[in-house]
């Protein structure tokens, strides 16, 4: 059988952004942000759910809500945002960008990707007209005074504001859907097959000169169905609803694991708030029949029927207390395929989610499909097959839920755990600050997933300056393919980095000084202490200024404090000057330190490999330091371009009191300068055991990324990260499938979500530092010795004709 959708659709035009139906209803729609739960404890969870029953209880009496949640795999708006952070990046950046876009769109063509959008459609009950005679018939439009229409659109209005603010409450910040978003979004409903091939044509005003009406803009697709399935194109569609309710009691967030089925799926809850006045005189009638067959003949009491009267009884005190409210409900879940049988095995999996919502029961639609399909549709809010339940069992089966999206630019498009897609921008302007902390144990992927985050940071404009200070050179085939920079630091490098530079000022700042002190306090203080006496800092710092005052107009070296301090007054103070004989002249450490600083970093994108020092790991310790305040000077040099400093194995910044005052100095004025600081280790011990350091160096830090944790104390984690047990239960569950993916939760200021890092081929050779996969790149090299890097790489991702 076949028919035209436009005559059998509800809709009529537009007054504003409120949709006039046939009927003389009126209807709005909202966008809403959907709530992420997935790395949420109990208690928040909870609250959300009594939110949302605050809510169905506070709306007006007549009034319909539909929650329509659709799960689709279209994120091409976010690729192509993604794309465009890097239209203006180098040249030598174009084969990456190609690589990592066609890996997208190849993800988005074979759906492999869930993005999950929630609406809410408010929807007024049909207007009542003047009263007719008994043997007229309501006419389809039916006339109405301006003044009439008014007043009710009036009230209507006050009452969506008031579900504006209970939604605003409930933190799913809603936002009113235009026309041309009502447009879109049924005009993907009833064409899907269409859209998939042709997209979605632009919306036309009703109100201009021989314009469509609403209906006829989007069915544009004639629709056929039979007993089985609607066809509309080549999709055959099915309408499974509630047929039986949960059984026994529901709770908070029911309706979310029933969400993350393995296709692509539509689903409508329908709430109507009917007249709680007729609905207790309904309870009340019902209340006296169960009363009567309690009480029995001859003293013999019905069980079952005091059980009944009792359930009635609280249900009515409930209502008359206001906390709760009978509502209508209906919930239906539309599927499509274009093949019959999976069409089918789609339908077995949605009926097994279905037994799973606490042994309530789908039904699948057949004859009333069509009426299902149409009253699941967008605004339409009338669905099939209600049920009267309480307001707080409707609450949690509302389809509010989905993962949090992240920051408003794409600087970085990183799938989540459930192939949603996340936007991650390290310097988004509303972050308080652009610092991070990255730990997981060895193993875990840190210099992997890193190396992946700098490859699209690296794509923006303006082109951003990032410094790696590493440790087993884990970016040099990044540094080759980007042209960038390698500084390998090791006894024999003959840099030298001079912590007196004054760098363009006359005296030296605080700043300066405390570098000076720290840097210092690391080279004197004995092995096994945490710093030198207070005392003996007091007067090394004193120094510090008079070696200035006696090399006034040159900047002076190690050797000139030296000189001072074998001078000094006290004798005490005169012996650390003997400790810096190794550290001055032409000494192995000397070359390093005393002297004027050699040091320069000009491209975009530098390592400074500090594994040559391994085993001086009191010269590494001091050049870490050094270093720090080295990248900090050139950040503030040219604040025009985002600065990225990211060191690998920082807690040994931490060893000494002066070097945590200056980190953590460095860490608060680094956004000045247009940049952030990223902090790795392999224990999370390093930076949060101890209270000091953790209240430094937390409420400084925006970004934090947890990596797979192996052999570690969970209850000291779990204390020591403030996390709640459903928190540390996500981290335990963190993957890693070499070659594959590997994942990471993701904390920004108090969110939190676990992301699943899957390279495109071309990037993970670019990143890989597995030993088999290094013997290949090699391997290719030698066959191919003429090749730019680049061309090797594509090679090895995409095999040798293709790359060709």
């Amino acid at each position: 059988m076949s028919l035209s959708l436009k005559d059998k659709l509800p809709y009529w035009h537009f007054d504003g952004d409120i949709m006039v139906f046939e009927d003389g209803s009126l209807g709005k729609g909202y966008k809403l942000e959907g709530y992420d739960i997935n790395c949420t404890d109990s208690d928040k969870i909870n609250q959300l759910s009594l939110s949302l029953e605050h809510l169905l209880t506070g709306v007006e009496e007549g009034l319909s809500l539909q929650f329509f949640y659709r799960v689709s795999p279209n994120y091409k708006m976010e690729t192509d945002a993604h794309r465009l952070v890097s239209k203006d990046a180098p040249s030598i950046y174009a084969d990456i960008q190609e690589a990592r876009s066609e890996f997208f769109k190849s993800n988005i063509e074979y759906k492999n990707y869930f993005k999950s959008e929630v609406f809410l459609f408010v929807r007024s009950d049909k207007h009542n007209y003047s009263k007719h005679k008994f043997w007229e018939s309501l006419k389809k439009y039916e006339p109405i005074f301006k003044t009439e229409y008014e007043a009710f659109k009036k009230k209507f209005l006050r009452s969506s504001r008031q579900i504006e603010n209970a939604l605003n409450h409930c933190s799913l910040n809603p936002k009113t859907l235009l026309p041309t978003e009502w447009h879109k979004i049924c005009f993907e409903y009833f064409n899907l097959d269409r859209v998939e091939k042709l997209g979605i044509p632009n919306y036309r005003d009703e109100s201009l000169y021989l314009a469509p009406n609403f209906s006829e803009q989007v069915a544009l697709t004639d629709t056929s169905y039979s007993k089985g399935h609607i066809e509309i194109g080549k999709k055959k569609f099915r309408i499974i609803t509630l047929g039986i309710l949960p059984e026994g009691v529901t709770y908070s967030a029911m309706i979310h694991e029933f969400t993350k089925l393995s296709f692509h799926f539509w689903l409508s809850q329908g709430i109507k708030i009917e007249d709680q006045k007729k609905e207790l005189e309904r309870l009340q009638l019902q209340r006296r029949i169960a009363h009567s067959m309690a009480s029995g003949s001859k003293n013999v009491s019905d069980l079952e029927s005091e059980s009944k009267l009792g359930q009635i009884e609280e249900l009515i005190r409930e209502l008359l207390d206001g906390s709760e409210k009978l509502v209508s409900m209906n919930l239906s879940v539309t599927i499509w395929d274009e093949s019959l049988e999976e069409l089918d095995n789609k339908t077995d999996s949605l009926l097994k989610a279905f037994k799973a919502l606490n042994q309530s029961e789908g039904l699948v639609e057949t004859f009333p499909s069509i009426d299902a399909f149409l009253g699941s549709a967008p605004g339409v809010c009338s669905g099939l097959r209600d049920k009267k339940v309480k307001s707080s069992n409707a609450s949690h089966l509302c389809p509010v839920y989905g993962n949090w999206q992240g920051n408003k630019t794409p600087v970085c498009l990183i799938p989540t755990r459930d192939y949603s897609l996340f936007a991650l921008d390290p310097f988004a302007k509303e972050l308080p600050n652009w610092n991070g902390l990255i730990f997981g144990g060895s193993g875990a992927g840190k210099s992997f997933t890193i190396c992946q985050l700098m490859l699209q940071f690296y794509g923006q404009k303006p082109t951003p300056k990032i410094v790696w200070i590493d440790n087993g050179a884990s970016s040099q085939r990044l540094l080759e393919v980007l042209g960038g920079e390698f500084i390998d630091l090791n006894i024999d490098s003959k840099i030298c980095l001079n912590m007196f530079d004054l760098n363009g000022e006359k005296s030296p700042s605080t700043s300066k000084v405390k570098l000076i002190l720290a840097a210092l306090e690391s080279i004197l203080k004995d092995d096994d202490s945490n710093g030198l006496p207070k005392r003996d800092k007091a007067l090394l710092e004193e120094s510090i200024f008079m070696t200035y005052d006696k090399n006034y107009g040159k900047t002076p070296t190690l050797s000139d404090y030296k000189s001072v301090l074998e001078k000094h007054r006290n004798p005490e103070i005169k012996k650390y000057a003997e400790i810096l004989y190794s550290w001055t002249g032409n000494t192995a450490y000397g070359r390093m330190l005393d002297g004027q600083s050699n040091v320069t970093v000009s491209k975009d994108l530098i390592t400074i490999e500090m594994k040559g020092l391994d085993t001086y790991s009191d010269l590494q310790n001091v050049f870490l330091l050094l270093f720090t305040d080295f990248i900090k000077n050139e950040a503030a040099k040219d604040t025009s371009k985002p600065y990225l400093l990211i060191i690998d194995e920082a807690w040994k910044l931490f060893e000494t009191k002066s070097g945590l005052s200056f980190t953590m100095e460095a860490y608060r004025t680094f956004r000045k300068f247009n940049g952030g600081i990223w902090c790795i280790s392999q224990n999370y011990k390093d930076f949060l055991n101890n209270q000091e350091i953790k209240n430094a160096v937390f409420p400084n830090t925006s970004s934090i990324f947890i990596l797979r944790q192996r052999k570690i104390d969970w209850e000291d984690f779990q204390k020591t990260m403030d996390f709640t047990e459903d928190e540390t239960a996500v981290v335990k569950s963190l993957e890693l499938v070499k070659g594959e993916y590997s994942e990471f939760l993701y904390m920004q200021d108090e969110r939190k979500i676990v992301l699943r890092l899957i390279p495109d081929p071309l990037s993970y050779w670019i990143c890989t530092t597995d030993g088999h996969d290094k013997a290949q790149i090699e391997a290719m090299k030698s066959k191919f010795p003429k090749l730019e890097t680049i061309q090797i790489l594509k090679k090895l991702a995409y095999g040798e004709k293709e790359a060709a």
